[in-house]
């Protein structure tokens, strides 16, 4: 019986609510792809989720189950900050570029926090960050 009631609890720690799952297709359908290089960049709502941060970096995750992508970059805004969730597969370094951004992590998961800004600047400052490393050979 005990067994039984682990495999409950599990199972409902791995699944999402309604506002999640909608949140993370709502991510998905606004996601798109930067410079011809398999980038994903999405939008995670933070509206009527507990944690729209852990929505937004599991949205980067499932991300990258899509063929082809070698990197997905999430943004949400929660608290008066813009949070961006960095993933790749081993062909982009996300850890370098979060850096560029204040931030920091590992080669495929990282991430950085912007203050003052709007989702639309974050987008630009982000795609800029690429764009330079770009140009400098860097990804």
């Amino acid at each position: 019986r005990r067994c039984g009631a682990d495999v409950t609890r599990v199972r409902k720690m791995f699944r999402d609510d309604v506002s999640s799952y909608r949140a993370k297709a709502e991510t998905v359908r606004t996601v798109e792809t930067y410079r011809g290089i398999r980038l994903q960049l999405g939008i995670c709502p933070s509206s009527g989720l507990d944690s729209p941060t852990i929505v937004a970096a599991q949205a980067a995750n499932e991300l990258l189950d899509i063929d082809s992508i070698k990197a997905s970059f999430v943004l949400t805004d929660y608290n008066n900050l813009i949070y961006i969730s960095a993933r790749a597969i081993d062909e982009v370094n996300v850890q370098l570029i979060m850096e560029r951004l204040g931030g920091g992590g590992h080669i495929n998961v990282a991430g950085a926090q912007l203050k003052d800004a709007t989702v639309n600047g974050a987008i630009i400052q982000l795609k800029d960050t690429i764009d330079q490393m770009i140009k400098e050979g860097a990804i």
